[in-house]
């Protein structure tokens, strides 16, 4: 279930991903054409920016496809013990940046965007749902021991359904 889930988020996020390019084309026409004004794009540009980034942290970190950068190699044993450890203190960051995102959310609430007329809150939003989303992808990541995380440039780690 979670295979699908993640699939289905990074589906979302390639059509948000086509979206943001479309509207960036849009903005590139707007300066060419003088009668061909829409002067909204911009706004909703950066918040698909925002809300893409923080909706594609659970997708990469549940298919670990974050950077891993190992400085001294270690036995197998103890790659595992330092992979949990880095897993710990990355959803102690996330339950933070969840907590405090939240806060800068709510604060933001009576605010509005210049051009939609909406709520500031909706582009800080994305930071403590990215966040609590990617704790839970940490949670339920697959884990089969050292072979579950790439060692090397190039490895192939196939976790999503095809």
């Amino acid at each position: 279930m979670a295979d699908w889930t993640a699939a289905g988020m990074a589906a979302v996020l390639t059509v948000v991903f086509a979206v943001m390019i479309a509207l960036v084309f849009l903005q590139v026409v707007d300066r060419f054409v003088p009668w061909f004004s829409y002067f909204w794009t911009e706004e909703v540009v950066r918040i698909l920016l925002v809300w893409s980034v923080m909706m594609g942290l659970p997708v990469v970190l549940y298919i670990h496809g974050e950077i891993i950068v190992d400085i001294l190699p270690l036995p197998p044993k103890a790659t595992i013990w330092r992979l949990r450890l880095a897993t710990l203190l990355g959803a102690i960051f996330l339950g933070f940046l969840a907590w405090y995102g939240y806060a800068y959310a709510a604060r933001s609430v009576n605010f509005m965007l210049p051009t939609l007329g909406i709520s500031r809150a909706w582009v800080y939003a994305p930071i403590p749902l990215g966040a609590a989303l990617g704790i839970i992808a940490l949670l339920f990541r697959r884990e089969s021991g050292a072979d579950a995380y790439p060692t090397q440039m190039g490895d192939d780690n196939p976790v999503l359904p095809t």
